[in-house]
């Protein structure tokens, strides 16, 4: 006789799908906005485990984007610089170091503060930016390069003065408010005031030409609002803000099976569920929210899901200790010139860790045979670095899957992130883009939310409050960045 199957269920309001970045900022935002009772699952044993804890934590704020033909994922980076200040500084005010500064007589715009504790590092991200005596520029027997190099560099130079420099003033009616999309393409001429460089910097760049037996070239130097971020640190303050206000987690947890009503409009009744203990679960809820990055795809037929899915994997590499304490990305019209330097600086018990993330602007579709060559960034970096410097280093390798969305009109990435919905129906899809979007994400999230499920908005607390029970209770639930478990490892 076969034993009884004993199925669990559990009823809340909403249920989110996801535990990266995503997931937990859009649950943050509507737990502090409502009353709702929200439940988070994640198939990882914890969260921020995948992309969110992968990726170089670099906080984009347009620069890496400020010379793409497109400006919208550059005005996009600005937008999410304004709906930090705007929604996560006044809450977050220990935290979310961003804020307006007054660089002139009434005259804000955004600048990171010091804060060991704080979520940006106020190192800026140092954009390089070759001319037309560069190496790509002198290796081309294309006249056209030299032309296309000077393009992309007045747009940068152009679209970064206008959002970043003295042309916009981010303060109206006490509100923070960046430039439109028009503004940043109504640019004119290249007196950029945001040009700065260090002897560190310099020194890289004449290093690097060198190694193509040439003498230094010109460059333009560029400080940045770009910087690292403390990303294991951000989902962890979103998680015990989350856990002051009500919300419950289920980590490795695995979703078998939607269960669908199929007559009428497509809603969803329950989620068939295998608990990380093997134990049967039925999870019904008023609202789903599907954040879930890399597992999207098993979910996309029986939610009628109309994106065009592309998983891509990039390449990281680790440096310890240190390289240097720049943070620094050479662009470039060549993709294999293209190279980024990040440092971080991690805390674990009473360790200390400072170490360079190195990457590239390659990758590789997630259905290639062949992987990601990292041999393109160590021959960068032995430029940059010289060999006997780099390879003092302990080093490691490692291969982060990213999932994104193709426009149907052309088939380019996107770096944004993307929501859809069913008036009548009782889900919502939310497709990650870059960490650095989560402000934008959880507030349209919370928007389109409200068209789904009716329920009385609260005001939030004036601050983020915390205890040293609930804080433990994050620390617990949320990953260390990958590259810290590499050192734990070894």
């Amino acid at each position: 006789m076969n034993p009884i199957q004993v199925s669990e269920i559990e009823y809340v309001d909403v249920i989110v799908v996801g535990g990266g970045i995503a997931g937990v900022a859009i649950t943050e935002f509507l737990a502090r906005h409502s009353n709702l009772s929200i439940k988070l699952l994640e198939k990882a044993p914890q969260l921020g485990n995948l992309a969110s804890g992968k990726l170089e934590g670099w906080y984009h704020t347009g620069a890496l984007y400020s010379g793409q033909d497109d400006a919208q994922t550059f005005i996009n980076c600005v937008n999410g610089v304004e709906d930090l200040i705007n929604l996560y500084t006044p809450y977050f005010t220990e935290q979310c170091n961003v804020n307006l500064t007054e660089k002139d007589n009434k005259f804000f715009t955004p600048a990171i503060s010091p804060n060991p504790k704080g979520w940006f590092n106020n190192a800026p991200v140092y954009l390089i930016h070759p001319q037309e005596d560069a190496p790509e520029i002198r290796s081309s027997r294309l006249k056209s390069d030299g032309v296309q190099i000077n393009i992309q560099r007045n747009r940068v130079l152009g679209r970064l003065e206008v959002a970043y420099g003295k042309q916009h003033n981010w303060l109206v009616n006490n509100q923070c408010l960046a430039p439109t999309y028009a503004q940043v393409e109504d640019y004119e001429g290249l007196n950029c005031s945001l040009k700065n460089s260090t002897e560190i910097i310099r020194n890289l760049c004449r290093q690097f030409d060198q190694s193509y037996h040439i003498e230094p070239s010109n460059y333009d130097f560029i400080e940045t609002l770009d910087c690292s971020m403390h990303t294991s640190r951000i989902l962890k303050d979103l998680v015990t803000s989350c856990l002051s206000h009500g919300v419950t987690f289920e980590t490795g947890i695995k979703i078998e099976k939607l269960l669908i009503d199929s007559y009428g409009k497509l809603r969803i009744k329950s989620l068939l569920c295998k608990t990380k203990e093997g134990r049967a679960k039925r999870l019904k809820a008023k609202l789903f929210i599907f954040a879930v990055g890399e597992g999207f795809e098993p979910f996309l037929k029986d939610l009628q899901v109309r994106a065009k899915l592309k998983r891509s994997r990039s390449a990281m590499v680790v440096a310890y200790p240190a390289l240097v304490d720049t943070n620094f990305v050479r662009m470039s019209t060549k993709n294999r010139f293209h190279f980024n330097h990040f440092v971080q600086h991690r805390e674990l018990g009473n360790e200390k860790y400072t170490y360079s993330l190195l990457a590239d602007s390659g990758y590789a579709n997630d259905d290639s045979m062949d992987g990601v060559d990292i041999e393109p960034i160590l021959e960068s970096a032995e430029r940059y670095f010289g060999q006997d410097k780099l390879y003092n280093r302990r080093l490691y390798s490692y291969e982060c899957v990213k999932t994104e969305f193709i426009s149907q009109e052309e088939q380019k990435r996107r770096y944004s992130y993307w929501i859809e919905s069913d008036s009548d129906s009782n889900y919502l899809c939310v497709l990650p883009g870059k960490f650095s979007f989560f402000p934008t994400v959880a507030y349209q999230a919370y928007q389109r939310i409200k068209t789904l499920l009716h329920f009385e908005e609260t005001k939030s607390k004036t601050s983020y409050e915390s205890n040293i029970n609930i804080e433990k209770e994050a620390n617990q639930l949320v990953a260390e960045s990958f590259p810290m478990q590499i050192f734990l490892a070894n």
